[in-house]
C-alpha cells in the first residue's frame, strides 16, 4: 500500500468557483452596457460558443429586476435569426409615459 498522497490540495487555477461566476457576471453586464446584443452573441463574446445557459439566467433575472431591458429585435450574427436585443444601459431604456396619461 502506498502512503503517498497524490492529490494536490492547492488550487492550480485562480479562477475557481464563485469568483469565476462573479467575473463573468461583471463582464456580461459590461458587454450589454456597451451595445445591445442577443444572448448567443454575448455568450460568444465571453468565450462560451455553445453554452448560452451560462448567461440566460443572469439576463432573465436582470430583466425581472429592471436592470436590463429588451429594446427591440436585431439579426443575430451567430444564428442569422431575428432575436431580442438586450441592453443594461439605462440611457437606451424606453421611457414610460404611464404617469403622463392622467
Amino acid at each position: 500500500m502506498s502512503s503517498r498522497n497524490t492529490q494536490n490540495l492547492v488550487s492550480k487555477s485562480y479562477k475557481q468557483g464563485k469568483d469565476t461566476k462573479k467575473c463573468y457576471k461583471k463582464e456580461l453586464h459590461k458587454l450589454l452596457y456597451k451595445k445591445p446584443m442577443s444572448r448567443r452573441m454575448v455568450a460568444t463574446e465571453l468565450g462560451f460558443t455553445d453554452q448560452t445557459y451560462i448567461v440566460t439566467q443572469y439576463i432573465f433575472d436582470w430583466i425581472k429586476e429592471g436592470k436590463a431591458y429588451v429594446i427591440g429585435v436585431i439579426k443575430c450574427s451567430r444564428s442569422g435569426r431575428f432575436v431580442q436585443a438586450i441592453t443594461t444601459n439605462p440611457d437606451l431604456f424606453p421611457q414610460s409615459n404611464q404617469l403622463k396619461m392622467f
